[in-house]
């Protein structure tokens, strides 16, 4: 499914602009000035309405999930797209879920000066998560040795609803149902708190006050004075460590890496020996390799579920040197659009992905615990050629329309 379209004003100079569903940075055209979007929770959207003046209007809440799942089933990998919308208060009143609508219309932001009743939540978004996680759960359940969901986007969104004397859709002005406000049960329409408010950070390096730089839905902002990185935490920029891999002349288009070193238990995955082993990958052991430490190498970029895990194994069992350059590299990189947190979120499936023989997955994945305890986001350069980017000391190439096609995962 497409993103949704959010139409906002820019904190600046209030001219209208339109965002994605990812987006976080806004560059307005008019005044220039980059803002950066964030918000306590989860961040929470009203569709338009089009009800007659004078109507009071009933905002009703409804979780929405876009992600990939994955599950794995001992000797393969499943993997699906998911994007769902579900009842955030139970009530047989109104709709189920929001359908495709939030698709067909432009969004707003939820704020505290919207007119009308926002009620209040009664499914927490663990409760919603898990019922998605039954509901897709596949019908050999019972094979299932692990699940996770990656690249996950949240929200709350609110549909418009007024009596008339019935219940009416605001939407399309049409009647839901023939309930009537004196029919609704006590204590349903609770109003929910006010919401809490879009913070807007200004797009500016903190370290040398140059402005910032990166596409509208990347998670870290560079800075081109001072060569530093910068990603939102708390409310704030915080300076993120990054390295890249050097690499000589233009045709090079640098591709985003968490790594990622965990300790791992009861197998021993602590150095590149470990692997070599665990991975049972047909090389002879050389000395030294010992000596090497065992890091995730998982993309931080999002791309097509069926090839995340693929490119996150490779790159893990074939590490690139251990040498790198401090700091972003000079030359064009793909942005980051995949969170730190989701990353390591997927380091149980990398190992699943690396046991072999794979028959040995149903003894050892349910007792393995994972503790990430360091990262790095690095830059790896890949050549840029017509279909792919292609990464000829890894042996590894990632198709461009995988990319494209990830976008509004």
């Amino acid at each position: 499914m497409a993103d949704f379209v959010i139409e906002h004003q820019c904190p600046q100079c209030g001219a209208p602009a339109e965002l994605a569903e990812a987006d976080r940075l806004l560059a307005c055209p008019y005044c220039r000035v980059k803002s950066y979007l964030t918000t306590d929770g989860v961040f929470r959207y009203i569709i338009p309405h089009h009800a007659p003046e004078g109507r009071e209007l009933i905002y009703y809440p409804y979780w929405r999930f876009k992600g990939m799942l994955f599950s794995c089933l001992g000797n393969k990998i499943d993997n699906r797209f998911i994007d769902a919308s579900r009842q955030a208060l139970i009530s047989s009143v109104f709709p189920f879920n929001i359908g495709f609508r939030a698709q067909t219309q432009k969004l707003r932001f939820a704020a505290v000066e919207t007119k009308g009743v926002f009620l209040k939540p009664d499914v927490s978004y663990e409760r919603f998560f898990a019922g998605l996680l039954e509901h897709y759960t596949p019908a050999s359940a019972r094979s299932i040795l692990h699940q996770e969901f990656i690249g996950e986007t949240r929200s709350l969104i609110y549909s418009p609803f007024y009596f008339d004397p019935k219940l009416v859709d605001a939407v399309v002005n049409e009647p839901v149902s023939g309930v009537c406000l004196e029919d609704i049960p006590e204590g349903l329409f609770q109003a929910d708190l006010p919401m809490p408010p879009i913070q807007f950070l200004a797009a500016l390096c903190p370290k040398c006050g140059w402005d910032l730089s990166g596409e509208q839905d990347c998670l870290v902002l560079n800075c081109e004075n001072c060569r530093s990185a910068w990603w939102e935490k708390n409310g704030k920029f915080t300076e993120l460590k990054t390295a890249h891999l050097p690499a000589e002349g233009d045709d090079w288009v640098y591709l985003p890496f968490w790594r990622i070193q965990a300790d791992i238990t009861p197998i021993r995955l602590k150095s590149y020996a470990d692997l070599v082993k665990t991975a049972n990958l047909p090389k002879v052991q050389q000395p030294g390799w010992d000596k090497i430490p065992f890091r995730f190498w998982n993309p931080a970029f999002k791309v097509h579920p069926q090839n995340y895990l693929t490119i996150a194994s490779h790159v893990t069992m074939n590490p690139p040197p251990q040498e790198t350059t401090t700091g972003p590299p000079d030359g064009a990189a793909l942005r980051v659009s995949l969170p730190l947190k989701e990353a390591v979120e997927t380091l149980k499936l990398n190992v699943a992905k690396i046991i072999h023989p794979v028959e040995r997955r149903a003894e050892l994945l349910p007792k393995i615990q994972i503790t990430a305890n360091r990262f790095l986001l690095v830059y790896i350069p890949f050549k840029d050629t017509r279909l792919e980017f292609v990464q000829p000391r890894l042996n590894l190439a990632v198709n461009k329309n995988a990319l494209l096609h990830a976008q509004n995962l």
